[in-house]
């Protein structure tokens, strides 16, 4: 039986009874296995979303000059990537201003204690695809952290590999010295009053690439000039804090199948971040690979260890993968991922890693029995998590490349790994998902299902998924990014509706952790 169907089965004497909120509503949490929905709380009536056609490399140079946003990749740019986190009684979220003519990098604070939402107008615009703001870039989304030692917010973003590009002028000279986009605040900026929540709060850019008295954006993380060549070429800002309540960020390095993940770290006694450190080689071919290869997945610090899953893209184009083929993980005893790199099986791997075999799980490739070149698609619906038990979880999606061939497969995976085994499990008996969370022991599935957010729960270790909440009314959502604390969901969302400035919401559900 499918979601849907479970779902449909679904009482309103069942799991949950779903209250519909409006504005910013609170309850106290609950205390039994329940999952509900805490409050919702409109952020914005105009966040920037792609409205237009979606263009390719022969088409990108003519976009739509009216109203129409047209866009590279995907349509979402808000609601999107690293953009909401909680620091004790806020909630922070990252979007950008709607609508096209805007394009403003934004940050909103809640204070759900009394229900007031503040933003904050930078004076960056979303710069557009290679740099033309005529084509929306759904790639350029932004990162945030607030550091818990000393309440200093970061923020990284508006990135797609950017480079000054002197040498085969691919970004027609519009980055020079405009490549790497970080903009932080004062010691303190993320608990001062609602009056005082605003861009004073933010250093300015006072470095000889300066780009005027309204420049917040800095070009390296460390504070030197002398640094800038260690942010080159840079997509997809994430981070997270560690047991210890240090920051930690990465970043990919290079291209699609030919790329690294970066990471580093924030000193907060010094107020400065490390230069970045590689989790693998970049031009795997040059250091004696037979070939290069980008990743698909993440860098992650979860249950006290620095972590990455991923998917590999390789630069061979006449496999049987149209993209991205296999799952691969590996973990660090350091504590803050400087060398004790490993497999799953706990066995030493070479760190910077050449060889991506050396973490290879499983290939979701040999569940479909298409054999011809570029004939498997797997991509999209892949994540990973792992529990405070030390269970390990993947999800992926794998399928046919033309959805039109008679014998046409779609399989979605559950790989997983319970705390104490020597190999992974694999199951096909499973609905699939697009993320997967953990929260305690457990973990969920989390998304929308015919634009209502739905909650499935599991034991880690276990491929036993029950449904646990499904909004059954209010507002319909497009899309939108999650991030769980202290058994909490906090579910960044923008309302479905059309044009390209749309509203976003904030919904906050309490995972129903037993005591």
């Amino acid at each position: 039986m499918n979601r849907l169907s479970v779902l449909r089965l679904l009482s309103l004497t069942s799991l949950i009874a779903l209250t519909v909120l409006t504005g910013c509503a609170s309850q106290k949490p609950t205390k039994s296995a329940e999952v509900t929905l805490v409050s919702q709380t409109k952020i914005t009536d105009g966040a920037l979303h792609f409205d237009g056609k979606k263009l390719n490399g022969k088409t990108f140079e003519n976009p739509a000059k009216g109203d129409a946003y047209d866009y590279f990749f995907g349509k979402n740019i808000s609601a999107h990537g690293d953009a909401v986190k909680p620091y004790k009684h806020y909630v922070f979220m990252t979007w950008y201003k709607g609508g096209k003519s805007n394009r403003n990098v934004m940050l909103s604070r809640l204070n759900t204690k009394t229900g007031s939402v503040k933003t904050i107008e930078f004076p960056h615009r979303h710069t557009g695809f290679r740099g033309d703001p005529l084509v929306g870039e759904s790639h350029n989304t932004i990162g945030l952290a607030i550091s818990p030692i000393n309440g200093t917010i970061h923020m990284v973003y508006d990135m797609h590999a950017y480079r000054d590009d002197t040498i085969n002028d691919r970004f027609k000279g519009r980055f020079i010295n405009d490549y790497f986009r970080y903009s932080y605040s004062v010691v303190g900026a993320a608990e001062v009053s609602d009056e005082a929540f605003t861009l004073n709060q933010f250093v300015k850019d006072t470095s000889a690439v300066s780009e005027g008295p309204d420049d917040y954006k800095h070009l390296t993380m460390t504070g030197s000039l002398e640094d800038k060549e260690n942010f080159v070429a840079l997509t997809y800002p994430k981070f997270y804090t560690s047991e210890d309540g240090s920051l930690i960020h990465y970043m990919r390095w290079g291209g699609n199948n030919n790329g690294a993940y970066y990471f580093n770290k924030y000193d907060a006694a010094n107020q400065r971040w490390t230069r970045f450190t590689p989790f693998n080689h970049k031009d795997q071919k040059t250091h004696g690979h037979p070939y290069n290869w980008g990743l698909y997945g993440y860098m992650k610090y979860v249950n006290g260890k620095l972590r990455v899953g991923f998917q590999q893209r390789s630069a061979n184009n006449k496999d049987r993968y149209k993209y991205q083929n296999g799952v691969y993980y590996a973990y660090s005893d350091h504590p803050d991922g400087m060398g004790s790199w490993k497999n799953h099986k706990g066995q030493p791997m070479t760190w910077p890693l050449v060889n991506s075999d050396e973490i290879k799980v499983f290939e979701p490739g040999d569940y479909i029995s298409h054999q011809e070149p570029n004939s498997v698609y797997i991509v999209g619906g892949f994540d990973w998590t792992v529990t405070k038990n030390e269970d390990i979880h993947f999800i992926s999606k794998v399928r046919s490349s033309k959805a039109k061939r008679p014998d046409f497969e779609n399989i979605a995976i559950h790989a997983y790994k319970p705390a104490g085994s020597d190999e992974f499990k694999i199951s096909t008996d499973f609905t699939g998902g697009d993320s997967i969370y953990t929260a305690g022991d457990d973990i969920f599935i989390i998304g929308l299902n015919k634009g209502y957010p739905y909650v499935e729960k599991a034991k880690g270790g276990t491929n036993d998924f029950v449904p646990m909440y499904q909004q059954k009314g209010g507002t319909q959502f497009d899309h939108g990014t999650i991030h769980i604390k202290d058994g909490k969901a906090y579910y960044f969302l923008m309302e479905r509706g059309t044009g390209n400035s749309l509203p976003l919401h904030l919904q906050i559900i309490d995972l129903g952790l037993e005591p």
